[in-house]
């Protein structure tokens, strides 16, 4: 049976950043995978709007991923959402998607991302109904220095044969690349995969957060 994978991004391109390796990786295993982006698109801009739709759709094809989209422009304004429109949101998806592996952003600075964050979490309080086994946050890169305590244990997963795919798909994005030095941009995320590759004596890595596991 092949396993599903369920991936909560605050926007599009985060999924990419944070677990794009692993997602590739798993898709060449027959891996089910969904994307729940929280927005796509900022106020007054339909034709940027509509761009980063197109993008985030090639890039889930590219994945053979489903996804959908769970509220419409609102890029840097989730804080003004009431949390309990995620948390259902996300409660609704648990039970009718069931996945075996959920992929949560890392929490950020970033107003959005820590929306995100506690909606999701907050979802996996003790509830009725489908319980995901298997949970860990993924890597925003501006996030380095761990000044935010998520606590749970380090899982690295080797991306030395994904990696440049990664970037591929990242390119895709082209309304999100930037100039160096900033992370989002392929030197960037090769230079990030490096630091974690060598962490865990490898080429190329993916940091995860693991929050559950159940065997």
């Amino acid at each position: 049976m092949n396993k599903r994978i369920l991936v909560i991004s605050p926007h599009a391109d985060d999924e990419i950043l944070g677990c794009g390796g692993y997602l590739a990786s798993q898709r060449d295993k027959g891996s089910e995978i969904h994307i729940a982006y929280a927005t796509i698109g900022i106020k007054g801009d339909p034709v940027k709007d509509a761009g980063r739709k197109v993008e985030a759709a090639e890039v889930c094809k590219r994945l053979h991923a489903s996804h959908q989209i769970l509220i419409e422009n609102l890029d840097g304004e989730l804080d003004m959402v009431p949390t309990r429109f995620f948390v259902s949101q996300y409660d609704a998806l648990f039970d009718s998607f069931q996945p075996d592996e959920l992929f949560i952003n890392y929490p950020s600075w970033h107003q959005d991302h820590k929306k995100v964050y506690d909606s999701a979490m907050a979802a996996l309080r003790f509830r009725q109904g489908f319980m995901p086994r298997f949970v860990a946050l993924y890597e925003y890169p501006f996030i380095l220095s761990r000044n935010i305590n998520v606590g749970g244990g380090l899982w690295y997963h080797d991306i030395s044969d994904s990696l440049d795919e990664k970037i591929e798909i990242f390119s895709i994005y082209q309304s999100q690349i930037k100039k160096e030095p900033s992370p989002l941009n392929p030197e960037g995320i090769r230079q990030l995969a490096m630091v974690r590759g060598t962490e865990c004596c490898v080429k190329y890595a993916e940091l995860f957060y693991l929050q559950r596991m159940i065997r």
